[in-house]
């Protein structure tokens, strides 16, 4: 019996939590979720998320859940472990991408990883008035404390280089602890968290539409993909399917975000590499898509078009040939950037064959979009939504 087989066989055994769509969820107990995470080690399931919340109707009490994918037939599965107290088994020593998460829910909740080797705070940087806002939220005074940086050893001679958390650009506040011999980068660590919104207390009694603003207000350059995920957990939850029209739409918009962000992508990782002109013709082209966007939907970013039940609005009268026109301009465009990158030797001896990431290791730590796809994984939300 193959591990995805028996995954879902000890599943079975647990009873199911009632109305959860639009997958199954298990409610199983601390040896299973220990069973489960054993598992983790050799199957290949995907690992997709982590996150807690208060039980239902019992005050005081947490539970855990985790949802899985298998990576065979795309089964979604999410499991729950009610809590007693206030830690659960860690996942992040067999999928080192949950380590964050778990960092995260203690924050958030004060719940404990038990075997995770790294507790430090994450979203928490000692500047918030309460302890764990989702829940006790004890009143606090702010107490901003140094970090500890994970520190690299070396045979060679190693030097630390700073960077943030403030930028020269628009881009959020991060702080990137760089450890390098040279040119060659022997650790990497981000500190982030600086401008946690408190989005999850902040929809507590919401309604849908409501809820739906602050959502799209996540990330304004994916406010689209968060929209178009919190409006189908919505019509999931209630059973409800979006008009065709509405379904068409917003698989038109979602691209078109894509799209933009692919540009601006591509142009940063130029820019890195000291190839700033690459950078500006990308945003050219970027800045097209944004107008294109802005034409069709009435908002350069989308923002507020999704809605739960459809999408706030329809295409403009002339929004599909401004749509036409733009995608014309930036394959066009796009073919003459490509031709440049190829064309410039020193642009490709800092870009070619670095940062390479085998397809194992993507996997291990949960990857998705850009990353999962460039280290060869079959991933695709569009193919296999979850």
């Amino acid at each position: 019996m193959t591990e995805t087989n028996y995954l879902l066989r000890i599943l079975k055994e647990f009873p199911l939590a009632e109305n959860h769509r639009p997958w199954a969820r298990r409610i199983v107990d601390f040896e299973t979720w220990q069973n489960v995470i054993e598992l983790l080690a050799v199957s290949d399931w995907d690992f997709l998320g982590l996150w807690a919340e208060p039980q239902a109707g019992d005050d005081g009490k947490f539970q855990i859940h985790m949802a899985l994918r298998d990576a065979e037939n795309t089964t979604v599965v999410v499991i729950s472990l009610p809590l007693d107290g206030l830690s659960y088994p860690a996942v992040s020593g067999v999928r080192p991408g949950a380590l964050r998460l778990e960092r995260s829910i203690a924050d958030l909740y004060g719940l404990v990883a038990l075997g995770a080797e790294d507790m430090r705070p994450w979203l928490d940087h000692g500047r918030w008035p309460v302890n764990h806002p989702l829940s006790e939220a004890e009143p606090k005074e702010p107490a901003p404390f140094a970090y500890e940086f994970l520190t690299a050893e070396s045979e060679e001679a190693l030097h630390q280089i700073p960077v943030g958390p403030v930028h020269a650009g628009i881009i959020e506040p991060g702080h990137f602890r760089f450890h390098a011999n040279g040119e060659t980068v022997v650790r990497l660590e981000e500190r982030l968290g600086y401008v946690h919104k408190g989005i999850e207390a902040l929809m507590i009694g919401r309604t849908p539409l409501e809820a739906a603003k602050l959502i799209g207000r996540v990330s304004g350059d994916s406010t689209v993909g968060y929209a178009y995920a919190f409006a189908r957990a919505c019509e999931a939850a209630v059973g409800i399917e979006a008009p065709p029209r509405a379904v068409w739409l917003r698989a038109v918009m979602s691209e078109i975000e894509r799209v933009a962000n692919h540009l601006g992508d591509f142009g940063a990782v130029c820019n890195d590499a000291a190839y700033a002109i690459m950078l500006a013709h990308a945003m050219t082209l970027k800045e097209k898509v944004l107008r294109a966007s802005n034409a069709a939907f009435g908002h350069r970013l989308m923002m507020d078009r999704i809605v739960p039940g459809g999408v706030a609005h329809d295409l403009t009268k002339d929004g599909m040939q401004q749509i036409k026109t733009m995608l014309r301009a930036v394959r066009k465009g796009f073919e003459r950037l490509a031709q440049l990158y190829d064309d410039t030797p020193s642009l490709l001896d800092r870009t070619v064959g670095t940062g390479i990431t085998m397809a194992s290791l993507a996997h291990r730590f949960g990857t998705g979009g850009v990353v999962a796809r460039a280290a060869g994984r079959s991933i695709d939300a569009r193919r296999n939504p979850g």
